[in-house]
């Protein structure tokens, strides 16, 4: 399977489940068993996806943060 497609698989389960009472990085191991990820790909990507959501968090609530 193509990285691009992984990264959006991936992606989409980080989406539907970061922000819902649920745990976003479990989901995201248990797919990574499912579609086979070697570690290489997965340790970068997990980094990349929760910066991303960390930064979306700022961004909306940086008023709130910050001022």
């Amino acid at each position: 399977m193509p990285d691009w497609i992984a990264a959006v698989i991936l992606g989409l389960v980080e989406g539907l489940t970061e922000f819902i009472p649920v745990s976003s990085t479990g989901h995201l191991l248990l797919t990574k068993k499912l579609l086979g990820l070697p570690s290489g790909f997965w340790d970068t990507f997990s980094v990349m996806i929760q910066l991303g959501a960390i930064l979306a968090v700022v961004v909306v609530y940086f008023q709130k943060l910050w001022t």
